[in-house]
């Protein structure tokens, strides 16, 4: 006789041990704190690539800054703007051309006007105006230099016009 099985038995459970369910548990955990880390961590990345940029464009403005310093730096009203010139280095130009026996009484500077000067002056002779025309017209810091009328008795008052390019001396 052969021996059949006995399908009245139940069948047996097979049983997970708990040790494997807490190590799918871990695992489980493990890998959502692994995805959250790597989630922060491309956050992180995004937003330190943007600053990066930011700081990159501002380091390039600071560069672009610096060398027009340099440029004003490295000659005395060298590639300096009339406009952007200060009073101080337009009236120290002027004092460098103008002679002994001249006296500049009024300055008016016109800086929507590209620098144009309006010099009022009282030369104490004639000899000292021509002397102060002569040096305004070879002044390499002032162009189109027009001389005001004059009476040429005694202390010559006129007014005296340029126009001041900058790179004195």
């Amino acid at each position: 006789m052969s021996r059949q099985p006995d399908f009245s038995t139940a069948p047996r459970c097979s049983r997970v041990p708990a040790w494997e369910s807490l190590a799918v548990g871990a695992g489980l955990v493990a890998v959502v704190l692994a995805a959250g880390g790597a989630w922060r961590a491309r956050e992180e990345a995004q937003s330190a690539r943007s600053r990066l940029t930011e700081v990159r464009r501002e380091v390039e403005a600071a560069a672009a800054r610096q060398r027009i310093l340099e440029a004003r730096a490295r000659g005395p009203a060298r590639g300096l703007a009339a406009a952007e010139a200060p009073p101080a280095r337009i009236v120290a130009d002027l004092a460098s051309a103008i002679p002994a026996g001249v006296r500049l009484e009024r300055l008016l500077i016109d800086y929507l006007r590209d620098g144009a000067l309006e010099m009022h002056v009282v030369a104490r002779d004639a000899a000292s105006w021509d002397r102060l025309l002569a040096r305004l017209e070879g002044a390499p810091c002032l162009r189109e230099v027009q001389p005001g009328p004059e009476a040429r008795e005694g202390e010559v008052r006129t007014v005296v016009r340029a126009r001041w390019v900058g790179g004195g001396p």
